[in-house]
């Protein structure tokens, strides 16, 4: 079956890598090595069961990028890795700014997370998806003027209802787990920059504007955590 190119398949893991690698290094610094490995085992192991589901038995997506392991590129669970970490950063120390007592902010901790992550998505799952690094095979009632290497048009409605329960699943273990899980820090949310930038780069020049509108929150959040403060 027709693959995206190897370059670009090579870039997407090398750039993968490079962010695990950094927000591991961050993790263990910040919060330990035993809480490090259970936020990375939670946030690649949550999301490899969703996608072994769409790829395989709901057959709904496929990958282009390789290598792949049962129809799953390591590259794709890094970058869950990377954008989940990320947006519990984010949505911590955003939510650090706002008027709220502890018992609050924890509460709304894993659905800030989600939040963030799933805006994010809402801009960078329609690049993925004109950049060929995955195809839909079923048409989607989002971004519809975007075509799959495949010829289906859009993403389905059931990425973001996956992409808001496999965040804040894997958020509400993780606090289960470690009640005081520690503060976000700024390094890790900053690493999901370039992830925006280039779905951001693509929309305008795209002339797909909307879809910056559409995923608004998450450079809001991005701004609140990036400001001063701890």
């Amino acid at each position: 079956m027709d693959d995206v190119d190897a370059r670009i398949s090579k870039l997407f893991l090398a750039h993968a890598l490079v962010g695990a690698g950094l927000n591991l290094a961050y993790s263990v610094r910040a919060h330990g090595p035993v809480r490090a490995a259970a936020f990375f085992a939670l946030s690649t192991g949550g999301p490899a069961i969703g996608e072994l589901l769409v790829t395989g038995p709901l057959g709904l997506l496929r990958h282009r990028t390789r290598p792949r392991v049962t129809g799953v590129p390591p590259a794709v669970l890094l970058l869950w890795y990377n954008v989940i970490y990320g947006s519990y950063c984010a949505a911590d120390r955003a939510l650090s700014k706002l008027s709220l007592g502890e018992a609050a902010r924890r509460e709304a901790l894993a659905p800030g997370a989600a939040l963030a992550a799933t805006s994010l998505d809402l801009a960078l799952d329609p690049f993925g998806l004109d950049a060929g690094l995955w195809e839909w095979n079923a048409d989607g009632a989002y971004a519809p003027e975007v075509t799959g290497a495949n010829g289906r048009h859009g993403v389905p409605l059931l990425n973001y209802w996956g992409w808001l329960v496999v965040v804040m699943g894997v958020v509400l273990a993780y606090e289960r787990l470690f009640p005081d899980g520690g503060r976000g820090g700024r390094a890790p949310a900053l690493l999901l920059l370039p992830y925006y930038l280039v779905a951001a780069g693509w929309a305008l020049k795209k002339r797909r504007g909307r879809f910056l509108v559409y995923s608004a929150l998450f450079p809001a959040a991005l701004y609140l955590a990036l400001g001063d403060g701890e």
